[in-house]
């Protein structure tokens, strides 16, 4: 089963059964819907309440109907459909490259789980993942520190971080550069397929004062995941997609109401992995800015704001890219085409590696 299948059979209450991982999976994939001022204040309207307006909330998002079946699915539920929900924020600026949001839901009225959304369909999100490559802190890492203090400003009782994608990056920063007056509140924080850092935080001290509360999970053919460092301990989970789509939650599997667990990784990922650690590692951070400046350059020369657009008439986005390549400077021109061969060499030498460790 997945997580709609999951919402939709477990009919315990979170008096019943306590919060657990797959719960954690439900509400950071309901951090990409679209809410507006009427969830800003206070958790009060429930999410039975908000399924009513599904088709405004899942309009633009990256999969409109499995979100509309989970929906759907989470207003019948007997263990969802009173979470209320709150404190929605989002802060976007092409200016400063920053896509941040952020929702909280109260479970119990001493329970609340902070939800932060993960990379959207825009190319200004995917260019603020890049940028975790080049700088040491991503204002939305600061951002999602600064809401978590405010929400513990606002509530009494526990509180829980999750996040899929880049929001599994900001619940570790947030988790562990917080105050320490929050962090004694903060009981969990899951990352859920989570970039890694650029900086080694895994020394730091707070990092590993917060080690037995943090529960990262990744899919067995796990790529953005494993990328930067990441941390040492995670499990795996079996999804029924492949390659780079197991990132989509809805392909992650789902027995007796835990996630259906692996030894490990598959080879392919971790020779993935090898590939993209040793090929950031290899560029200073001047060089890191260049290339993806020149990388976006050429996807914005395409004339479009999100990651699906370019899939709508491929060739006619190609032929703009081209042009939009052909007006960089040579050294990025050669910096965009030698890292691309230096990259998918790299990726091959793992691979060979993998095979003969087997």
């Amino acid at each position: 089963m997945n997580i709609v299948q999951y919402v939709t059979e477990n009919k315990s209450t979170f008096e019943q059964m306590p919060f657990n991982e797959v719960d954690s999976l439900v509400l950071c994939e309901l951090s990409y819907l679209h809410y507006t001022r009427a969830v800003a204040g206070a958790p009060a309207k429930t999410l039975k309440e908000l399924a009513k307006n599904v088709e405004s909330w899942i309009e633009d998002t990256l999969l409109p109907k499995s979100n509309a079946k989970l929906i759907k699915a989470i207003a019948a539920s007997p263990r969802f459909s009173d979470v209320k929900v709150g404190y929605f924020r989002e802060r976007n600026s092409v200016k400063r490259e920053i896509r941040f949001a952020a929702v909280t839901f109260q479970i119990k009225p001493d329970l609340y789980y902070l939800a932060y959304r993960g990379t959207d369909i825009t190319l200004l999100g995917w260019k603020e993942d890049f940028n975790m490559a080049i700088v040491k802190v991503i204002p939305s890492q600061k951002l999602a520190a600064d809401y978590m203090e405010f929400v513990a400003s606002q509530t009494e009782g526990e509180l829980i971080l999750g996040g899929h994608s880049k929001g599994g990056n900001l619940v570790i920063y947030s988790g562990v550069f917080g105050s320490e007056k929050t962090k004694k509140r903060v009981s969990a924080i899951y990352d859920h397929d989570g970039p890694g850092f650029k900086n080694d935080i895994f020394d730091d001290p707070r990092y590993v004062e917060m080690i037995p509360r943090i529960h990262k999970t990744v899919p067995h053919d796990s790529i953005i995941g494993m990328l930067l460092t990441t941390m040492q301990h995670y499990d795996v989970v079996e999804s029924n997609s492949v390659s780079v789509m197991q990132h989509n939650p809805f392909s992650w599997e789902v027995k007796d109401f835990q996630f259906k667990k692996l030894p490990e990784t598959a080879h392919t990922s971790v020779a993935t992995d090898e590939a993209l650690t040793n090929w950031i590692a290899s560029l200073d951070k001047p060089t890191t800015k260049k290339l993806v400046n020149a990388i976006f350059t050429v996807l914005r020369g395409s004339g479009v704001e999100t990651v699906p657009e370019l899939l709508k008439n491929p060739l006619k986005k190609l032929i703009k890219m081209q042009q939009a390549f052909k007006s960089l400077d040579e050294e990025s021109k050669q910096l965009l085409l030698g890292n691309g061969k230096e990259l998918i060499a790299l990726w091959f030498a793992s691979m060979r590696h993998v095979r003969s460790t087997k």
